[in-house]
C-alpha cells in the first residue's frame, strides 16, 4: 500500500462540506485493499457522487461512522479484517445501508453469507460499468428515500410528543375554563334576574306616565347590567397563565394575524398589509400571549375604522430592540384618551366594547419586559408600537 494513498484517504475522511454533498446524488464508500479498483470507482463516480475510499476493513468502518454513506462497495477478500467481518460490524451499526459486494474470487459460501447479511448485489471483478452505475444509482435513491422517511418519522414523533404535552396543558386549562364558565354562568343568571326586575320596574313607571327624567336611574341600571354581561364574557381572558418563554418569530405571528383577518368577515372593508424585516431576530416570549396581544391591537384598529380603511403591520430592529407597529386609518384617539386607553374597562365611547383588550395587551407586553407606545391624533389614525428586547 502506497503512503500517498493513505494520506489521501485520511484527508478524504475529514472532509464534510454540506454544500458539496447536497449537489451530489449521494455518498459512496469504497472499501477495497487494491488501489486499482478504488481509483477506477473514484474516476467512474466522482462527477455525480461524493466518494470516500478506505483500504482496509477497520478504516472502512471508521469511514462509515464519520460519513454515513448512502451505499457501500465492499471487497469480499481483504487481508486482516475480511469483507464479511467488516460487513458484520457495519450491520451492527446500520441494518439498511445498501452494500455491493465486489470480488475477484468465486467464493459461493462467502457470497451466500454476504447475501444473508443484507447485500444488495454481488459483482465479480472486472465489473461492467453500465451495470455497476445502474446498481449504485438505484441503491443511492433507495437509501436517500429511507433517510428522508426516517427523518420524517423522527419529526412526526417530536411533533406527537409536543402535541401530547400541549394536550396535557389544554386539559388543565379546560378544567380551569370549565370552572370559570360555571361561575360566569351563575353570575349571568343573577344578572338576568336583576335585569328582569328592572324591566318590570320600567313598565310600572311607564304605567304612571312619569316624565323621562324620573326613569333615568332605571335606564342606568339596565345599561350597566348589559355592560356587566359583556364583562363576564371576558373575565376568563383576564386570568393570568404562566408564561412559556421560547424563541418567537414576530414576523411569523404578524403574517398569521394578517392572514386571519384577511380571510374573516371582521373588517371586511379594511385592507391589511405586512411590511416585515426579513432579518428580524427572535424575541424571548410566550408565543400564544404575544399573538393575543397583537390581535387585540389589530381588533382595536379595525373597530376605529368606519367604512373603508387600512391596517398596516410593520416590523424592524432599532437599538437592539425588535419592534412591531400596527398603524390604522381610523378615527384616532384624543390626547386625554391616550392616557386612559389601556386602563381596564375604558372603552373611549365604543358601545360594543368591554375596555379589556388593550388592558390585557399592555399587561402582556409589560410582563415580557417590553414597551407599548401609542401615537395618535383625532381624525388622523393611530399607531401602536410594541418594542421588545431581541433574544
Amino acid at each position: 500500500m502506497e503512503n500517498t494513498e493513505q494520506e489521501h484517504t485520511s484527508g478524504q475522511l475529514n472532509i464534510k462540506k454540506d454544500s458539496d454533498i447536497d449537489l451530489k446524488a449521494g455518498t459512496i464508500l469504497v472499501i477495497d485493499d487494491e488501489l486499482g479498483p478504488r481509483e477506477s470507482l473514484k474516476m467512474l463516480f466522482k462527477n455525480d457522487y461524493r466518494i470516500i475510499t478506505a483500504d482496509s476493513g477497520d478504516e472502512g468502518i471508521e469511514a462509515f461512522r464519520e460519513n454515513n454513506p448512502d451505499i457501500i462497495i465492499l471487497d469480499l477478500k481483504m487481508p486482516g479484517k475480511s469483507g464479511l467481518e467488516t460487513l458484520e460490524e457495519i450491520r451492527m451499526m446500520d441494518e439498511k445501508v445498501p452494500v455491493i459486494i465486489l470480488t475477484g474470487y468465486g467464493d459461493m459460501d462467502a457470497a451466500k453469507k454476504a447475501i444473508h447479511l443484507g447485500t444488495m448485489e454481488f459483482i465479480s471483478k472486472p465489473f461492467d460499468i453500465a451495470e455497476i452505475r445502474k446498481i449504485v444509482r438505484e441503491g443511492c435513491e433507495k437509501r436517500r428515500l429511507e433517510k428522508r422517511s426516517e427523518k420524517l418519522v423522527a419529526e412526526l414523533n417530536t411533533l406527537n410528543n409536543g402535541l401530547k404535552e400541549r394536550m396535557g396543558q389544554l386539559e388543565n386549562m379546560a378544567t380551569i375554563g370549565q370552572l370559570s364558565a360555571e361561575i360566569m354562568h351563575e353570575v349571568n343568571n343573577l344578572l338576568t334576574v336583576i335585569y328582569g326586575y328592572a324591566q318590570i320596574l320600567m313598565k310600572e313607571l311607564d304605567s304612571k306616565n312619569l316624565a323621562a327624567g324620573n326613569k333615568k336611574y332605571v335606564n342606568i341600571i339596565e345599561n350597566e347590567i348589559k355592560r356587566c354581561k359583556n364583562i363576564t364574557r371576558s373575565v376568563i381572558t383576564l386570568s393570568k397563565t404562566k408564561m412559556e418563554l421560547t424563541d418567537v418569530d414576530i414576523n411569523g405571528i404578524a403574517e398569521k394575524i394578517v392572514e386571519l383577518f384577511e380571510s374573516s368577515n371582521i373588517g371586511k372593508d379594511v385592507k391589511f398589509a405586512a411590511i416585515l424585516d426579513k432579518k428580524l431576530p427572535f424575541v424571548k416570549a410566550d408565543a400564544n400571549q404575544m399573538h393575543q396581544a397583537i390581535v387585540n391591537i389589530v381588533l382595536n384598529s379595525i373597530q376605529s375604522i368606519k367604512g373603508a380603511g387600512s391596517v398596516t403591520l410593520t416590523t424592524g430592529l432599532k437599538d437592539n430592540s425588535v419592534f412591531l407597529s400596527v398603524k390604522d386609518t381610523g378615527k384616532g384617539i384624543s390626547g386625554e384618551a391616550i392616557n386612559k386607553i389601556t386602563d381596564p374597562f375604558f372603552t373611549d365611547g365604543k358601545k360594543d366594547g368591554t375596555g379589556l383588550g388593550l388592558s390585557i395587551t399592555a399587561r402582556i407586553i409589560k410582563n415580557h419586559r417590553g414597551k407599548l407606545e401609542i401615537k395618535s391624533s383625532l381624525n388622523e389614525g393611530s399607531e401602536f408600537v410594541i418594542s421588545m428586547p431581541a433574544a
